[in-house]
C-alpha cells in the first residue's frame, strides 16, 4: 500500500502574528514531518514562517489573501488535485467543498462564550461554518479537557468525535535564563492584548501593590490589537507594552520575572503558563478550568474578576520565597509533560485510524 498523504492547511499563518494558535501550527508542522517521512503535505502561503518554510514536505502554496476564496475556493481545490488522503485544518472549520476524509482543530469555545472577543470576520463567515464542519469532520482536535466540555456546552460539538491532544512546550524555556545586570522587580504577562485576556485587573491589582510601597512593574509581551482601550492613567510609566517578541527574548523575560501572571476570563489550554512553569517562574493564574489543568497544584489562582485576589496572590508569590521555590519547581517537573511531539504523535495515530475507518 503506498503511503499516506495527509493534507495540512496552515493557509491563514502569517510571519507577524505569534499567538497561541500560530505557536501550535510552527510547532506541530515539523513533528509530524518528522514523525511521518514523505506523508505530509502542506498548504500555505509563500510568506511562511521560517521554520516552516524550511519543512521538507510537499508544499502547494498560493497567493490568495481573502479567507472566503482561500477557504472554500483554493483550499478544497488544492487539496483535491494534490489527492490528499485526509485534510486537516488547524484554524477554520472544514471546507464545505471538501467531501474526503477530515480533521480540524479547534483551539477553544472563544467565539461561542466571548463573542465580543471575536473579529468581524470570525463572527460573520468562520463561526456560522461549524455546524455544518462539525457534522461532517471524523475527527475534532481541542487542547484540553476543559477546552473539550466548552465545545461540548456552548457550540454543540459531538462529543464522541473530539480528541483531546494537549500543547507543547518549546525545550528552550526550561533553559531560560534572565538577563544579566540589575533589573527592577516586573510581572510578566504574556498574549494577545485583548477583552478575553483581563488585562485591566491586573492593572488594578498592580496600582494595590503598589500602594503598598512595593516597585513593581509590569511588562506585557503579546500582538497590541486593544491597546488603546487599557486603563494605564497613572501606571503608565510603569507598564511596558513590548508587542510581539522573538522566543529567545521571550524566554529571557520568563526568566527575569518576578512572578508571571494570567488574569484571563477564558482559555483553551493556557500556553503562556507552561512556558512560564517551564521557566521556573512564581506563576498566579485565573481560577479556570484550562488553567487548572494546566498547573495543577504548582500554581497560585485568583478570582479573575477580583483585583484584590490577584494582589493577594501575587503578594503571596513575592513574600513566601521558600514556597515560591517549591511550587516552581514543582512547575518545571509537571511542564515536561507537555512534549510537542507527543502531541504531533497523538494526532498522526488519529489520521491513521482515520484512514483505516474508511478503507473498511
Amino acid at each position: 500500500m503506498p503511503p499516506s498523504r495527509f493534507g495540512v492547511d496552515a493557509t491563514w499563518l502569517r510571519p507577524d502574528r505569534l499567538s497561541g494558535v500560530e505557536r501550535y501550527a510552527i510547532e506541530l508542522l515539523p513533528a509530524l514531518a518528522r514523525l511521518a517521512p514523505g506523508e505530509i503535505v502542506l498548504f500555505a502561503r509563500p510568506d511562511l514562517p521560517p521554520a516552516l518554510a524550511a519543512l521538507d514536505v510537499e508544499r502547494h502554496e498560493t497567493q490568495l489573501l481573502g479567507r472566503l476564496p482561500l477557504d472554500q475556493g483554493w483550499l478544497p481545490w488544492a487539496a483535491a488535485r494534490a489527492r490528499v488522503d485526509l485534510l486537516h485544518t488547524l484554524a477554520s472549520p472544514v471546507p464545505i467543498l471538501w467531501r474526503g476524509a477530515s480533521a480540524m482543530t479547534v483551539h477553544d469555545a472563544t467565539p461561542w462564550l466571548h463573542p465580543d472577543a471575536a473579529d468581524v470576520g470570525t463572527r460573520w463567515y468562520v463561526r456560522p461554518l461549524y455546524p455544518q464542519a462539525f457534522a461532517r469532520a471524523d475527527a475534532i482536535f481541542t487542547v484540553s479537557e476543559a477546552a473539550k466540555e466548552d465545545l461540548v456546552r456552548a457550540a454543540g460539538a459531538p462529543r464522541d468525535r473530539i480528541v483531546v491532544t494537549p500543547n507543547g512546550v518549546d525545550p528552550r524555556f526550561f533553559e531560560a535564563r534572565a538577563r544579566e545586570g540589575p533589573r527592577a522587580p516586573y510581572l510578566l504577562a504574556v498574549g494577545t492584548v485583548e477583552p478575553r485576556k483581563n488585562l485591566p485587573v491586573l492593572l488594578e491589582a498592580l496600582c494595590l501593590l503598589r500602594r503598598e510601597g512595593r516597585d513593581l512593574a509590569l511588562v506585557v509581551a503579546g500582538r497590541q490589537t486593544w491597546t488603546h482601550s487599557l486603563p494605564l492613567g497613572e501606571l503608565a510609566p510603569h507598564v511596558r507594552l513590548v508587542g510581539t517578541v522573538r522566543d529567545e527574548e521571550l524566554a529571557h523575560l520568563y526568566a527575569g520575572a518576578a512572578c508571571f501572571v494570567m488574569p484571563s476570563f477564558h482559555e483553551g489550554f493556557g500556553l503562556p503558563l507552561a512556558e512560564a512553569m517551564a521557566a521556573g517562574v512564581p506563576a498566579v493564574a485565573s481560577d479556570i478550568p484550562a488553567l487548572r489543568e494546566v498547573g495543577g497544584e504548582t500554581v497560585r489562582y485568583a478570582d479573575p474578576r477580583e483585583p484584590e485576589s490577584f494582589a493577594a496572590a501575587i503578594r503571596c508569590a513575592l513574600d513566601d520565597r521558600e514556597g515560591s521555590q517549591l511550587r516552581a519547581a514543582a512547575a518545571r517537573g509537571r511542564a515536561r509533560r507537555f512534549r510537542w511531539e507527543d502531541t504531533a504523535r497523538a494526532t498522526l495515530a488519529v489520521y491513521r485510524r482515520i484512514l483505516r475507518a474508511r478503507r473498511r
